[in-house]
C-alpha cells in the first residue's frame, strides 16, 4: 500500500522569503505566536490570518538567510509550543495551586 504524498505547506516566495500556511484547526493562536517569536532574533516574521489558517512569512534579517531548513525548524517549534499550550490547559491549575501554596503567609 503506497502512502499518499504529504502536502508540505511551505512556499519559497523569493531568495529571501519563505511562507508557511498553518492550519488553526491543529494549532492554537498562542502556539503560533510563540513559535514565531522563537525565530525573531534571526528573521523578520510576518503573520496574516486567512480564513482557518495563518500565513507566516519569514524574511532575511541581518544577513541570516532564510531556507527550507529555517521553515522546518519553525514547524518543529510549532509542535513544541502546541504541546506546551496543551499541557498548560490540562495541568496549569496544578501549577497555580503550587504557586499559591508556596507564597502563602507563614503563621507562627
Amino acid at each position: 500500500m503506497a502512502m499518499a504524498e504529504l502536502k508540505f505547506p511551505v512556499t519559497k516566495i523569493d531568495n529571501n522569503k519563505f511562507q508557511v500556511v498553518v492550519d488553526m484547526a491543529l494549532y492554537a493562536k498562542e502556539a503560533i505566536v510563540a513559535a514565531c517569536y522563537k525565530l525573531t532574533d534571526r528573521f523578520f516574521v510576518h503573520q496574516q490570518t486567512e480564513g482557518d489558517s495563518v500565513c507566516v512569512v519569514f524574511e532575511s534579517k541581518d544577513g541570516n538567510a532564510v531556507s527550507e531548513e529555517t521553515v522546518k525548524q519553525f514547524c518543529n517549534e510549532l509542535i513544541d509550543q502546541q504541546v506546551r499550550h496543551n499541557t498548560n490547559l490540562q495541568f496549569g491549575h496544578i501549577r497555580d495551586l503550587i504557586v499559591e501554596e508556596a507564597f502563602k503567609p507563614v503563621n507562627k
